[in-house]
């Protein structure tokens, strides 16, 4: 049975709490005992976001609470932590956690600078454990499929390929540290990232990049980048400077030879060249 903590307790340590009573009930080999958040209040309130996550109460009477990550560490015997914190205090926790022999899940960004990404990896590397980082585009249904579409070829060689990602302004963010962008790196780092993080596992490395950004309500509010491949031409952007009533949303279409692949609020959709378009199943 590996025993398991959350640390960082809002509206994405949320999540991963729903997700992980789901798994400790469909596995059986995993248990969760503890949260930690440093305001106590976390632990009874919900933050709303751009995501649909279930903001219900839950139960919490069972685990046992700590605002000192350090206490937790010396109280609990621990396989792994899941820490859901803002970015500037990933590295920091992460460490943490690896020298006390512990593997564990860092929600994504990694870091704010390589450097601080770099002494992750070697923490993990040194005391031998488990480092993840929560770039889900990679475990996204629809984008597994389009991996698939990619490395097969059945549709050809890409020609073009382009990812988006909007948001209202999130002004949800403890202490608002979102826009505080040398703490979060702005839409760049926050959001952008999940986009640039596929394209390099889909694409490979681009020979490089180009990118132009607005600086509104935030540093970084937005950004468009486009990825030298030389053979295809693929473009991403994001935005999280919207109007407050619009509702997040992420989108893909890739052109193929054959066929063009479309995500988006319509839906999964492949179109194929002289033929019929159909939903993939995933």
């Amino acid at each position: 049975m590996l025993k398991f903590a959350i640390i960082g307790v809002g509206s994405l340590g949320k999540l991963h709490f729903n997700n992980a009573t789901q798994l400790e009930k469909t596995r059986g080999d995993i248990n969760l005992v503890a949260l930690c958040d440093v305001e106590e209040s976390r632990f009874h309130k919900q933050t709303a976001t751009n995501l649909d996550v279930d903001n219900a109460p839950v139960d919490i009477s069972r685990y046992k609470l700590y605002t000192d990550v350090n206490e937790m560490f010396d109280k609990e015997q621990l396989d792994f932590v899941i820490t859901a914190l803002p970015t500037y205090i990933h590295e920091k926790i992460a460490v943490l956690a690896l020298e006390k022999g512990l593997h564990v899940f860092s929600e994504k960004p990694m870091a704010k600078n390589l450097e601080q990404c770099q002494n992750m990896i070697d923490k993990a590397k040194e005391n031998k454990k488990l480092l993840m980082i929560g770039q889900c585009l990679r475990y996204w249904p629809e984008y597994v499929k389009l991996k698939e579409y990619i490395d097969g070829g059945e549709f050809g060689k890409v020609i073009r390929a382009e990812f988006t990602r909007y948001s209202p302004t999130p002004t949800w963010s403890w202490q608002n540290w979102l826009l505080d962008a040398e703490k979060s790196g702005g839409a760049a780092l926050d959001m952008h990232v999940h986009d640039v993080d596929y394209i390099n596992y889909a694409f490979g490395k681009p020979i490089s990049v180009t990118s132009h950004a607005t600086n509104v309500k935030s540093k970084y509010d937005s950004i468009f980048t486009t990825y030298n491949y030389g053979d295809k031409l693929v473009t991403s952007g994001c935005d999280w400077g919207l109007a407050d009533k619009y509702t997040f949303n992420h989108a893909f279409l890739v052109r193929f030879e054959k066929a063009t692949v479309v995500m988006n609020s319509n839906g999964f959709k492949v179109y194929i060249e002289g033929g019929e378009e159909f939903t993939p199943k995933i």
